[in-house]
């Protein structure tokens, strides 16, 4: 390496290198670097959506099938949904084999024949059945291939664009087998049609999967099997006809992804030779992908990393991306963005940049909560009709599916950092804003000017920063991360203290709550996790004990804090608890009015008036609303932002709002937290799923931001100061309303300077922005002229 950075250095050759050439050659390096990261379109995503699902068991795979222009979704049970180009649901029904009852069969994988307008399932009845999709009234099934000597797990099919003829079918089973059948002749018939079994109705033919072995069509090899000649499972399957090779995967260290590559053969029917390649990795691997442009195979490991492999090459992968916490169950590329997508079982979502190897994005918390689930990811970068790409990610969750949309990117944009920033405050000591991005970048700007004067990288080091707060009298810092940590620092970089939040593990730390003598993390448990001043001693901090216990019966997501000793906490099913902070007791807690009916409706018979189910068609059955009730229940009152309005606190007498909550459709509450009662409601943004709040210190103004970039400003100086007897649903008055961001506002903060109230707003979009309360652009930080 030394050498080869040498002559590297010593381009013209003169046989030395003094110290002026190696740091020009070195800040050249950095400078391409760095306009290489700035290059990269980081994808923005427009508001996870949630389809309307009948399916009651897992879903298996979702998938474009190009000659109806529809997304078909098959899940374990074997119903099968179909939506449109515009993700209405077309029709559900149930399938089986006809062999066996419905209830005694699952399927495990299917895979559309796109030239021949066809399905092929995988039952556990160890059959292969391929279904007729032409029939807009029925789902015909006509041809099931029987006795397959073990269970088909997944499969593949692939067609010749040139010759829709030449054709094959690949699976891989639970035997550890992989097995190719060869089509000749696809758009004409895919098997000769042997005579019916008497009692077959149907006239479906039934093909032995012994007769197979008398057409020189068929092939299969043992891929998975180690030194102890264990199987294992083969997890997926796929025929690459660049590579002229099949590539498959398993969860075992030994041969974890095998690449059976075809010798050169003359005609279609000749027996096919294989060779087989083995990759060895750690733990095994879940899921695959293979990108053709960059001839890079993508593996999701069970031991949390993604391995970037050159299919020639087994001793070791290209790359390795690093950054999961749990491991990786699905991986795919995004071929026109040179990117790679991969999914964790911790419901973490990373979007990786492939040349640079480093992650440009990460997800997390929008998706739906609970235990854990088998999930299946598909990106649709298909064109439409007009000739865009649709950039769709559907991500399943059992039998839930949901949907995100890229949108439209706008080129030359001002950035403020490299990543998405996770939050922004304001430091009146010094005059200055502080911004932290996802990938630990901490930097720090003259509010005045816009100018930049510090910036400390990397402050969790390779892990992801999720939230930012200073402490009371504003000289210290305290950043959180996805490692679990929380580290305390001073506005020169140097850090005081580590705060092991979760005993040395992962976990994603969402919100830092700085009290007089006490600091509270919370945002991955049900429970506060509190470390006490007395134990600021050491480097290392260990937390102690919450003399309240747990309260929530869902992760805690938000908690804010009013003098002398009240603190609120938000937890996502939308429950408000409010706390004593001297005793750590729960004094009260605050539940939703909206969250009762929607709950009260689901013992009723009668119709549901809730607004929460607003999205369900009329033609959906009771059974299907009852199953999506539990996501709209959440979906709708989780508990984003908490606000306590500290100018009412001596306005007890009126019964009025002291407390202002916000979440999941765009709702924003009141509540008089002494009382335990709900003042208002409102929804500040339409067909938003969450939202961003922020209001000044004299409680005049509130500023309230959206998934889309959107904010609105609030007159609530005079809303909701005397208890009413019924809740008020009108919205306070509007003062204005604009959009300084392209994607989702993550923080906002309110401040005041040289006279002017201004609002300072984070995003996912990688900008920091500042704006006045009356809708006035004052800039973006980093934007040309501010360096």
């Amino acid at each position: 390496q030394y050498g080869e950075l040498y002559d590297n250095i010593d381009v013209t050759r003169e046989g030395s290198v003094d110290w002026d050439k190696f740091a020009s050659h070195m800040l050249l390096e950095f400078y391409e670097k760095d306009d290489r990261v700035k290059s990269t379109q980081v994808p923005q995503w427009k508001d996870l959506k949630n389809l309307l699902s009948p399916h009651k068991d897992i879903v298996q795979r979702v998938s474009y099938l190009k000659n109806t222009n529809r997304y078909v979704g098959i899940s374990k049970e074997g119903c099968v949904s179909m939506w449109n180009q515009d993700l209405k649901l077309q029709k559900s029904l149930k399938i089986s084999t006809g062999a066996y009852r419905a209830r005694d069969l699952w399927v495990m994988d299917f895979v559309l024949l796109q030239n021949v307008n066809k399905i092929a399932l995988a039952f556990t009845s160890k059959e292969i059945a391929i279904y007729d999709l032409s029939s807009k009234l029925e789902f015909l099934c006509q041809y099931t291939v029987q006795d397959l000597p073990f269970t088909p797990l997944s499969l593949d099919y692939w067609y010749n664009p040139d010759n829709p003829n030449e054709a094959n079918l690949v699976w891989g089973d639970v035997g550890g087998v992989v097995n190719i059948l060869f089509f000749n002749s696809a758009n004409i018939a895919l098997f000769e049609r042997p005579t019916a079994p008497a009692g077959d109705k149907q006239g479906r033919p039934f093909i032995s999967f012994y007769t197979l072995f008398k057409n020189a069509s068929y092939t299969s090899y043992l891929a998975h099997k180690d030194i102890k000649d264990k199987v294992e499972w083969v997890r997926q399957v796929m025929f690459s006809h660049y590579l002229e090779c099949f590539i498959s995967c398993a969860t075992m260290s030994n041969n974890a992804v095998v690449i059976g590559w075809m010798e050169k053969h003359s005609a279609v029917n000749e027996n096919i030779k294989l060779s087989q390649c083995e990759f060895n990795i750690s733990q095994g691997v879940n899921a695959f992908d293979y990108n053709e442009q960059l001839n890079l195979i993508a593996t999701a490991g069970v031991n949390n990393h993604v391995c970037l492999w050159n299919p020639y090459v087994v001793s070791k992968p290209n790359g390795v991306l690093r950054g999961h916490m749990a491991g990786v169950v699905k991986v795919q590329f995004i071929k026109n963005r040179g990117q790679l997508i991969s999914f964790s079982k911790d419901k973490v979502l990373r979007i990786w940049d492939v040349q640079l190897q480093v992650c440009i994005q990460r997800l997390a918390g929008m998706f739906p909560k609970g235990p854990e689930v088998n999930t299946t990811l598909y990106f649709d970068d298909s064109r439409d009709r007009h000739g865009l790409e649709r950039n769709r990610l559907f991500i399943t969750f059992n039998y839930q599916i949901t949907m995100m949309e890229m949108k439209v990117e706008i080129k030359n944009r001002v950035i403020s950092h490299d990543k998405p920033v996770i939050s922004a405050l304001y430091n009146t000591v010094f005059n200055q804003v502080v911004s932290l991005c996802q990938g630990g970048t901490l930097i720090m700007w003259m509010i005045d000017t816009g100018q930049k004067v510090k910036q400390f990288n990397k402050v969790h080091g390779n892990s992801e920063v999720t939230c930012l707060a200073q402490d009371p009298s504003e000289t210290r810092i305290y950043t959180g991360s996805t490692d679990g940590s929380v580290k305390v620092w001073d506005f020169n970089g140097h850090c005081y203290h580590v705060l092991e939040c979760a005993g040395g593990q992962p976990a994603d730390l969402g919100q830092i709550l700085i009290l007089k003598r006490s600091v509270i993390v919370l945002g991955w448990t049900r429970y506060l996790t509190v470390f006490r001043n007395t134990s600021f001693k050491d480097y290392h901090v260990q937390p102690a004990d919450w003399k309240g216990g747990q309260a929530h019966t869902e992760d805690v997501l938000n908690a804010a804090f009013v003098g002398p000793h009240t603190l609120a906490s938000g937890s996502y099913d939308g429950d408000i608890v409010i706390w004593n902070t001297n005793s750590e007791q729960a004094t009260r807690h605050l539940s939703q009015r909206s969250k009762r009916e929607v709950i009260k409706s689901r013992t009723t018979t009668g119709p549901c008036k809730s607004r929460g189910l607003s999205r369900v068609s009329e033609s959906s059955t009771d059974e299907q609303v009852l199953r999506i009730l539990p996501l709209i229940v959440y979906g709708r009152n989780f508990v984003c932002k908490l606000l306590f309005l500290e100018s009412r606190k001596s306005n007890s007498a009126s019964r009025g709002a002291n407390l202002v909550s916000c979440g999941g459709n765009g709702w924003v509450r009141f509540w008089n937290a002494n009382h335990g009662t709900l003042i208002a409601e409102f929804v500040a943004h339409e067909h938003a799923g969450s939202i961003k709040m922020a209001t000044d210190k004299y409680n005049q103004y509130l500023a309230t931001g959206d998934v889309d970039g959107n904010i609105k400003v609030w007159d609530i100086l005079e809303y909701c100061i005397h208890e009413s007897e019924q809740i008020v649903k009108t919205c306070p008055p509007l003062i204005s309303q604009f959009q300084p961001h392209i994607d989702m506002i993550n923080t906002i903060e309110i401040c005041e300077r040289n006279e002017r109230v201004l609002i300072i707003s984070a995003s996912c979009d990688s900008s920091v922005a500042v704006w006045d309360v009356f809708g006035n652009k004052i800039g973006i930080f980093g934007q040309v002229g501010q360096d």
